[in-house]
């Protein structure tokens, strides 16, 4: 109950969630009895405020820099050696019995980056940890050399906490307090931080950040490239949406999770 409502919780307040909100209540307020004129187009205005703000590449410019400037970027040969390298479930999905090879989103560097770790030495287990990561990210690092005895699976948490709380469960055999390199993008890093020192308090976890955007990404000096960072577009909304998600759930469980 606690994980759908947290989806429906994040939904309601993404930008989505209330440029629709927004849209809804303004046709309410036209189709009262007492039609309410005047409010509706406030509401039109504020849902046409909202979708040019979150529907910039300087929005997500500025979301993106207070996420991934806690996190500067580090080389996988310069890690420490750790117990584990943990890659979080997300970048990667698939539909074996349509397409027989896994698919990538953007944030399957966070596969890549793990691949790395272990080609570097750094751990000598990789554990994938998502409900669907058998059939998605598991064959990915299989290409990338990262052989079969080495990946143990964790293929039952649905979201970050029980990530964590798996997680922790299949290294407690290790004894002592296991040393884990905890691959994520970079934008969602510091949500998984807080659920794995919160739910996992027996792993020691090192941040092994991936999947950089604004990072890579510096502002062009002529005026004209300027001024597009200021033109809506569809895929900064998109963008923007799982920013937001990831500042709305890190201070909902830091207010709301004491």
């Amino acid at each position: 109950m606690i994980y759908f409502a947290n989806k429906i919780a994040g939904w309601f307040l993404s930008p989505m969630g209330l440029a629709v909100e927004l849209a809804v209540a303004a046709l309410v307020c036209l189709l009262l009895p007492k039609r309410r004129v005047r409010l509706a187009a406030a509401l039109v205005a504020a849902d046409l405020a909202l979708l040019w703000v979150f529907g910039c590449n300087m929005t997500v410019r500025i979301l993106a820099c207070g996420l991934e400037g806690e996190f500067p970027v580090r080389l996988a040969e310069d890690m420490p050696a750790a117990d584990a390298i943990v890659v979080l479930g997300g970048g990667m999905s698939s539909a074996p019995d349509r397409y027989p090879y896994a698919d990538m989103s953007s944030a399957g560097d966070r596969v890549w980056h793990a691949a790395r770790l272990y080609k570097a030495g750094k751990a000598p287990v990789v554990i994938p940890s998502g409900d669907s990561e058998e059939s998605s990210t598991v064959p990915l690092l299989r290409d990338l050399g990262v052989p079969a005895q080495a990946i143990v699976v964790e293929n039952e948490s649905r979201n970050t906490e029980e990530n964590a709380k798996f997680v922790a469960g299949l290294l407690k055999d290790k004894g002592g307090r296991p040393k884990v390199l905890l691959v994520t993008s970079v934008w969602h890093m510091r949500r998984a931080l807080l659920m794995y020192r919160r739910y996992a308090p027996g792993l020691e976890i090192v941040p092994a950040a991936t999947d950089y955007e604004m990072t890579m990404q510096p502002v062009k000096e002529g005026l004209l490239d300027f001024a597009r960072e200021f033109v809506p577009n569809a895929e900064a909304f998109f963008r923007c949406g799982y920013l937001v998600k990831e500042y709305v759930g890190y201070w909902g469980y830091r207010l709301l999770r004491r």
